[in-house]
């Protein structure tokens, strides 16, 4: 099982995010507190938060290929997370 901070930065990244994941074989969900969500659903997708960085569940060790294609989502992901730390 891989997990990874991914975020977004407005509706077509949303897009994009849900056609590489719909695209992808692996079962994954997307964590944002205690809320679990389909990662390959846009309504599951668009449900979360978007301005802070949500994690990405992926349910199989051998994903490379998958990752870094949502290589930009994850690199996003770590800025949120950076800036949500240092304003608390």
């Amino acid at each position: 099982m891989k997990r990874v901070k991914v975020g977004f930065w407005g509706i077509d990244s949303i897009l994009e995010f849900v056609k590489i994941t719909g695209s992808s074989r692996h079962k994954m969900e997307l964590v944002c507190g205690s809320t679990v969500v389909d990662a390959k659903s846009l309504l599951s997708v668009l449900s979360v938060k978007a301005a802070q960085a949500v994690e990405l569940v992926i349910h199989e060790e051998c994903c490379e290929r998958l990752l870094e294609r949502l290589d930009p989502y994850i690199e996003h992901g770590s800025l949120l997370d950076r800036a949500h730390h240092l304003s608390a």
